[in-house]
């Protein structure tokens, strides 16, 4: 590829991602994301019942807990990672190397997986010492999975992605601590506050579907959000992974 023709696409990347098609992700990709977004919400209520019950039994605490805390921990690694493979899809069509998205998923999860995996665990290790600089340090590796989603340099072996997703942040600090702190923090604990008791499909089907589709177009804005920035920075880095690089 020429570097007049990779200039190229990248302009009409700029112009695909700038004007993106939030509502046409909404059409392509909401049926999927919404699915994805109520069986994590299901079967996180689930396990979360498990374990009140537990803590609530008069007999005391059993070997139970470990075993759905461990799975509710696990919820909580495996259906975020699947929402922004997701989200990152539909957004991010117009010069996806995979164009299904079973592919796009096949070709993809293992990798996000590994990279999110070594993010909680450097993080953490962080946690143990300090809270806010294991906070920080966990800021800094969040885009981790889009750097193995779309860095050329990732692809080839060159980059590790938690540095990269470090230089991102660290570009961006003051972007993406905002819609961290909106969507992170503020929005689920006004959810949380609000509608907490709504949100059970148990007692209310009805005002937890109403929730749940809310949720699932505020998944898909914040992820709109963040991968306007990423997009920026790999294109000024030349390292945008394309279609027509592999």
């Amino acid at each position: 590829m020429t570097v007049l023709a990779y200039e190229a696409i990248l302009i009409n990347v700029v112009i695909s991602i700038q004007k993106k098609n939030y509502i046409d992700a909404i059409k392509s990709g909401f049926v999927l994301i919404f699915s994805a977004t109520m069986i994590s919400t299901l079967v996180q209520q689930f396990l979360d019942h498990k374990i009140e019950k537990i803590i609530q039994s008069p007999t005391g605490l059993d070997s139970m807990i470990w075993i759905w805390g461990f799975l509710s921990l696990l919820a909580a690694l495996l259906f975020p990672l699947i929402q922004s493979l997701l989200c990152s899809f539909y957004l991010s069509r117009e010069f996806n190397i995979e164009k299904k998205i079973i592919s796009f998923i096949e070709n993809n999860f293992e990798l996000s997986l590994i990279e999110t995996l070594r993010s909680w665990g450097k993080s953490f290790l962080w946690f143990f010492l300090f809270i806010i600089p294991g906070l920080i340090k966990y800021s800094y590796y969040m885009l981790a999975p889009f750097v193995v989603l779309f860095s050329k340099l990732y692809s080839i072996g060159e980059i590790d992605a938690l540095v990269l997703s470090e230089k991102i942040f660290k570009k961006y600090w003051f972007y993406f601590s905002v819609q961290m702190t909106l969507f992170y923090f503020i929005l689920p604990a006004v959810l949380s506050t609000v509608l907490d008791q709504y949100r059970s499909f148990n007692m209310h089907p009805f005002s937890a579907a109403v929730s749940l589709i809310f949720e699932t177009l505020m998944i898909l804005f914040f992820h709109y959000l963040i991968l306007q920035k990423i997009f920026n920075y790999l294109i000024n880095e030349k390292d945008l992974l394309y279609a027509t690089d592999v």
